[in-house]
């Protein structure tokens, strides 16, 4: 007959169930850290190194290019490089500024370009002639100052050009300036976009210019410089050395044995016909040269060897000579 247990007896039980569980099954602690999302996408050290080294032949070559072109002394440097999102971009603006799109083909892609009014001023003065005066009280500018501003964007587009040729070839087009109402919409308020800031000294007026390229840009010239990084710090290992050295000997390349500087007269050439013999006037003790794939390399003479005939190396070709000598 099965026995019923009481209340008292059924809680004895489970406090004795409870003392011999093993102590392993208790929840292991989880560690918990931090996270800032808005740190989430930033520039690495190595990307910064990489823009930087890209962008270190730009400050000069616009500094001597715009100098030229409006006949004062000029000077640029690199100021910051960072990633950011376009609202955040946007809230460091001045109030008046020149902003122009600048269109990326062939991705059909919008950059931008902003320069402060305190270098706008003097640019449009020194180009029609005057010394390069800023303006007492800001301003905004006039459709004439526009489109005497847009040959200086120019060339601005083309040392970016230039510059961004060795690892993303793109064409800079100039577009138009934007108000401000065209800035807020001519890319997403969130979207992370690559900000390169360069100081300028113009006479004695100093301001900032500001070049924006929207992500996928950015995205992808940081990717194809991580792939130059990456080629130029691969090195051949003994393997890799071992199988380019076996497959090199395996080649076949033309060998060739000439005579150079020879001359036949055209008579003789045009009666030439089978079985005849040419004196070609070159004695087989003088050098000939022997040349690999149209290279000339080697200096020789001609041999007979059994029923074949060679060539007999006797050293390196002068002209050979003299880059062997150059590369040792």
């Amino acid at each position: 007959m099965e026995k019923i247990l009481n209340q008292e007896e059924i809680d004895q039980l489970f406090r004795a169930a409870q003392k011999a569980a093993p102590k392993g099954s208790t929840e292991e602690k989880r560690a918990i850290t931090d996270c800032d999302f808005h740190q989430a996408g930033q520039l690495s050290k190595d990307q910064v190194r990489q823009l930087t080294l890209l962008h270190e032949a730009f400050a000069p070559n616009l500094t001597n290019s715009l100098g030229a072109y409006l006949r004062v002394g000029f000077q640029t440097s690199l100021a910051s490089i960072e990633q950011l999102t376009y609202n955040e971009f946007l809230s460091r603006l001045p109030e008046q500024t020149y902003f122009a799109m600048v269109m990326l083909m062939p991705l059909e892609e919008a950059a931008a370009i902003q320069i402060d009014l305190s270098l706008v001023f003097p640019m449009i003065d020194l180009l029609l002639g005057g010394p390069g005066q800023g303006v007492a009280e800001p301003r905004d500018l006039t459709e004439i100052e526009e489109q005497i501003l847009d040959s200086v964007v120019a060339v601005l587009c083309r040392e970016l050009q230039a510059t961004w040729q060795a690892a993303l070839p793109l064409e800079f087009q100039v577009g138009q300036r934007m108000k401000p109402a065209q800035i807020l919409s001519l890319m997403s308020p969130g979207e992370r976009v690559l900000n390169l800031s360069f100081e300028i000294r113009l006479t004695d007026m100093r301001g900032s210019l500001n070049l924006i390229f929207p992500g996928v840009v950015s995205n992808m010239l940081l990717r194809k410089l991580s792939q130059q990084v990456m080629f130029q710090r691969r090195r051949p290992s003994p393997d890799d050395r071992a199988l380019l050295r076996s497959r090199v000997l395996d080649s076949e390349f033309a060998v060739e044995l000439q005579l150079p500087h020879l001359r036949v007269s055209i008579r003789d050439i045009a009666e030439l016909q089978q079985g005849k013999v040419v004196p070609l006037r070159h004695s087989l003790r003088e050098p000939m040269l022997v040349s690999v794939n149209g290279r000339t390399v080697f200096s020789g003479i001609a041999v007979s060897c059994g029923p074949h005939r060679g060539g007999l190396i006797q050293g390196f070709a002068p002209a050979a000579e003299g880059a062997e000598k150059e590369r040792l």
